[in-house]
């Protein structure tokens, strides 16, 4: 019987989790499948996701591409809701966390604070530390989408295991949440969760 593999690549958080209860749904008891994910971020909260459920998994890697196997538990779940696990791992204490709150850089001509917030982050890639997350809410999420001319670096970021958190409502008022494509859809008490446990916050 061929193995069910879930392509899960290319997707931000909570698109993999809501695949990985998706499939659990529709496994047997004691089957097993694959889900593929390409960033860190994914990869660590669906093993949060599958270990506080007590579900059998084991992770390989090859290049950038994840592949949990996981198996299907003859038990109910402990932990049903996937999008709740859709949140920084530990570690944050401490470290430094980005705050964006706008597509623009300061307050003067429109045209200068685009530049200005490309270039502070295609920065933080040469800067270390590195923040433990960066954070996007109100105008800010406008960076996180396909056409944003900084997607590349925040993905680097990302890979880098550098968290990125993207407000949901703010993506949801300007219509952009199906653009995102970098970093987890979040609310806002992740969001102050990860802000109240930074020990510096930066706000470009």
């Amino acid at each position: 019987m061929k193995r069910i593999v879930i392509d899960a690549r290319g997707t931000v958080c909570p698109k993999p989790l809501i695949l990985t209860r998706k499939q659990l749904q529709e496994t047997p008891p004691a089957e097993t499948f694959v889900l593929l994910v390409d960033n860190d971020t994914s990869k660590e909260n669906v093993e949060r996701f599958l270990s506080d459920n007590r579900i059998m998994f084991q992770t390989s890697r090859q290049g950038d591409t994840s592949s949990i196997l996981i198996t299907k538990p003859l038990e109910e779940l402990d932990h049903p809701e996937a999008e709740d696990f859709c949140r920084p791992a530990g570690g944050l204490s401490g470290r430094h966390v980005y705050c964006f709150t706008g597509d623009q850089m300061g307050s003067g001509p429109a045209e200068l604070g685009q530049i200005l917030i490309q270039a502070c982050i295609n920065t933080i890639r040469e800067v270390e530390p590195r923040p433990a997350a960066l954070v996007f809410y109100n105008s800010g999420v406008r960076l996180t989408t396909d056409d944003s001319p900084v997607l590349q670096a925040l993905q680097a970021l990302e890979k880098s295991g550098v968290s990125i958190l993207v407000c949901g409502t703010c993506a949801n008022f300007f219509q952009i949440k199906e653009q995102v494509s970098v970093g987890s859809i979040s609310n806002m008490y992740t969001i102050l969760e990860t802000l109240s446990r930074a020990g510096h916050v930066i706000s470009p």
